[in-house]
């Protein structure tokens, strides 16, 4: 999670004379990385503020008005505008003419026939932030005719700093701050605020809370007579430095919290809540609420809500409802603090499909403990930029008692573990100004965890992490590893064969593929398989990741057609695939797919079934055999072979059909091939079978033959072998297919390897043998004999 922060806020906070950059080179040496940083500076010239006295419609243009602006000046300035949210009294920077936003200078001219002297700026035009959806309202006690950079200064930097989601406490301007100043070894200048809580009119507020567990702590309180308006300029200029746009004094101070203290909070209009009451509790079935984004929501009864008397009013921890929110007319408050169970939120939020940066934070486990400082500091704020009077004592139900974890740390495991020796002294003084209590001189040491880090430390081993990371990764020798590292492989794993396999195609010329397992109906329905065999998404990413893949080639068969500009392309991946089944989960297979696209199909084929021989021949196995049938409708007619280790069938190859080639989009020619690679691997040998090196000389003949096209060579080979003991190998030679040959017919070309085992075969025995070949070739396939 990435958080942006002002530098000159978290200044507030640790007393450091360093620029933004020696600061960042600091912080993420020892703690949080900061990713980036944006300089602040003035980008426009002669903006000043003015102050919307008169608005009319301009007589040309229907979506633009026509204004009358005092800038402190003699005389009103006229200025044509077509934003939405102008009013009359409205405080606004207004650049003046011969003045600059950007590289645009501002000149007095006509818009549809009305004179314009100066412009009205948004956020983004005056690059102080990024909302463009209107004129930037300025708040009503900034003075008119003041240049904007003496009410706005903005010379700061911003911190884009990464923050991991096991340290929701230094996701705030107070968190970081506290990290800081002890990298920095510098003074941490937080004081908790101390808001006048003196209750004037008494406002009656019942708060119940009926899920503990999922509740742990509520607070609340009443606060009458507020104003709302715009915030202060120094505190939206901090809300956009961290991409929050700025809305009203009331909700900018929860956004305001959100940011200091990490502490996610809501204002609830008093006047709303059915009965003057809270009650923290489930929702009911058939409930909805009306959010803060617009949309309505309904909920389940395991949702944690924020309820009136009758109604939902907020999702609890999420995002409050639209009926509820404070508004420009409200005059009594509610501010709630309080925390939430982090995996009710998560599921809450995921079922609904709403976000927010509140649950956000909760998910990842934040204290109770921060609750109430949280809350003092809104309610200070609200005193003093809304007004208000205390209309209630803090409503605080707590269903926990907070003890300090306490772990054991031997000093010895610290310097065995990183290598170094630290001091103890000084091992003491990096917990302690990380706000751990270490009670202990010597040998042990007994840690106490402060609040704010107790979901994050568990053991010894956390504070190790500690002491070394302030200490410096960085001061840790560095030792090169001596001796010989030990390699054992377990030939029976099936890892053992996968990178055996991966290490002979790479040596091919293959490239790896990795697809998601996810693949979408449309692809099942392309590839001409079934959409009920494959196990469905419940929560899908998107319509193309909707169904868990049976088989790897059509994914990537997608890849292909995505690459296909090359020349060649030979690609496979070797992963999961994964069978469903009716009442039980999938089952999951390991597959092996490859892709060979060369010249033609024909050469294309050769070099995959090529493949095929040299991975049969690195995992040892001799017996397998190929046959052609039709299994699949993926496959072309007649171009489908079966893979076969004794009887078992362990894949298929062929050429794709014409139809699914055109769906997927691929235009050039290749061959397929898929195995289920965890039966493969059950027949894998770790060692070749030993055969004695031949001691008399062999004979060769060579034959070449008009077969049918559909009779594949494995075939005719396992048939010549079977004609007489005496044939030691049959070897494929060359193919030929067209001119002076029959459509249905292909030139075949073998060579038959006859030997005797104890003696010099001669010539004639093994010519006698060869013409018997010759006559079971014509009787089973009716050879022509070239």
């Amino acid at each position: 999670m990435n958080l942006n922060i002002s530098y000159n806020w978290l200044k507030e906070y640790v007393k450091t004379n360093l620029t933004a950059h020696d600061f960042a080179k600091k912080l993420s040496l020892h703690g949080p990385s900061v990713d980036r940083i944006d300089e602040l500076k003035q980008n426009f010239s002669k903006v000043v503020v003015g102050q919307i006295k008169e608005i009319a419609n301009h007589p040309n243009a229907d979506k633009l008005h026509v204004t009358k602006v005092d800038v402190g000046a003699k005389e009103l300035l006229n200025i044509v505008c077509g934003a939405p949210n102008i009013k009359v009294g409205q405080k606004v920077p207004v650049v003046l003419v011969g003045g600059k936003v950007g590289d645009f200078e501002i000149k007095k001219s006509a818009i549809r026939g009305v004179e314009s002297e100066g412009m009205m700026c948004s956020q983004k035009e005056l690059g102080i932030g990024e909302d463009n959806s209107g004129i930037f309202i300025l708040s009503d006690d900034t003075k008119i005719g003041l240049p904007l950079e003496k009410v706005m200064p903005l010379d700061d930097a911003i911190l884009d700093i990464e923050i991991t989601s096991n340290r929701p406490d230094a996701m705030c301007a107070i968190g970081l701050a506290r990290e800081a100043s002890t990298i920095l070894e510098e003074k941490f200048l937080y004081k908790e605020s101390r808001p006048d809580l003196t209750v004037n009119d008494t406002k009656k507020l019942t708060v119940t809370v009926k899920e503990v567990k999922l509740c742990p702590r509520y607070e609340a309180i009443v606060i009458d007579n507020v104003k709302v308006g715009p915030s202060p300029l120094w505190m939206q200029q901090r809300l956009m430095a961290s991409g929050i746009r700025a809305i009203n004094n009331l909700v900018d101070i929860t956004n305001y919290i959100l940011l200091e203290y990490g502490q996610p909070m809501h204002v609830f209009d008093y006047e709303k809540l059915e009965g003057n009451q809270i009650h923290v509790r489930l929702a009911k079935k058939g409930e909805k609420i009306l959010a803060l984004d617009g949309k309505e929501y309904e909920l389940a009864e395991n949702n944690l809500v924020i309820a009136d008397a009758k109604n939902p009013v907020a999702v609890a921890g999420i995002m409050g409802g639209e009926l509820s929110g404070a508004t420009a007319e409200t005059k009594t408050i509610v501010l709630e603090s309080a925390n939430f169970d982090p995996v009710s939120i998560r599921k809450t939020s995921r079922a609904l499909n709403l976000a927010s940066e509140g649950a956000s934070l909760w998910e990842k486990g934040l204290s109770p403990e921060n609750s109430h400082p949280s809350l003092l500091r809104a309610i200070e704020l609200v005193q003093k930029l809304a007004g208000g009077n205390i209309a209630s004592k803090i409503i605080d139900i707590k269903n926990y008692k907070f003890e300090p974890k306490e772990i054991k740390l031997i000093p010895e495991n610290v310097n065995k573990v990183l290598g170094v020796e630290i001091k103890l002294p000084k091992m003491k003084l990096i917990l302690q100004s990380l706000g751990f209590e270490v009670i202990g001189k010597t040998k042990e040491f007994k840690v106490k965890v402060p609040w704010w880090r107790d979901r994050d430390i568990e053991g010894e081993h956390d504070l190790i992490e500690e002491i070394a990371r302030i200490y410096g990764y960085f001061n840790l020798p560095s030792n090169l590893m001596q001796g010989e590292i030990p390699i054992s492989y377990n030939f029976n794993d099936q890892f053992y064969y996968e990178n055996k396999l991966k290490e002979v195609l790479v040596g091919l010329g293959y490239s790896e593929n990795y697809n998601y397992s996810f693949v979408s109906e449309k692809l099942i329905n392309d590839c001409g398989e079934k959409v009920e065999d494959h196990v469905k998404i419940y929560n899908p990413l998107s319509s193309d990741f909707q169904y868990m893949r049976t088989s790897l080639l059509p994914s990537l068969m997608q890849s292909f057609s995505e690459n296909s500009s090359f020349a060649e392309v030979k690609i496979f991946e070797l992963s999961k695939a994964y069978i469903n089944k009716e009442s039980d989960l999938p089952v999951e297979v390991v597959k092996l797919s490859m892709i060979c696209s060369v010249d033609s199909e024909t050469t294309s084929f050769s070099q995959l079934k090529g493949a095929l021989e040299l991975i049969m021949s690195k995992l040892n196995i001799s017996d397998y055999k190929l046959k052609s049938e039709k299994t699949s409708a993926l496959w072309q007619d007649g171009s489908e072979i079966q893979i076969l280790i004794g009887e078992k069938e362990i894949g298929t190859m062929g050429f794709v059909n014409q139809t699914t080639k055109q769906k997927i989009g691929i235009k050039k020619p290749f061959a397929g091939l898929e195995l289920n690679f965890e039966l493969l691997s059950s027949f894998a040998k770790t060692t070749p079978s030993y055969a004695p090196i031949a001691k008399f000389p062999s004979i060769d003949l060579d034959l070449s033959m008009e077969i049918g096209k559909e009779i594949l060579f494995d075939e005719v080979a396992t048939k010549v072998k079977n004609v007489d003991s005496l044939i030691s190998n049959v070897l494929f030679m060359s193919l030929y297919e067209g001119d002076k040959i029959d459509n249905n017919k292909k030139a075949l070309a073998i060579r038959i390897t006859y030997r005797h085992g104890e003696r010099t075969l001669e010539l004639a025995e093994a010519q006698k043998i060869h013409d018997k070949v010759v006559e079971l070739l014509k009787k089973v396939y009716n050879i022509k004999v070239r």
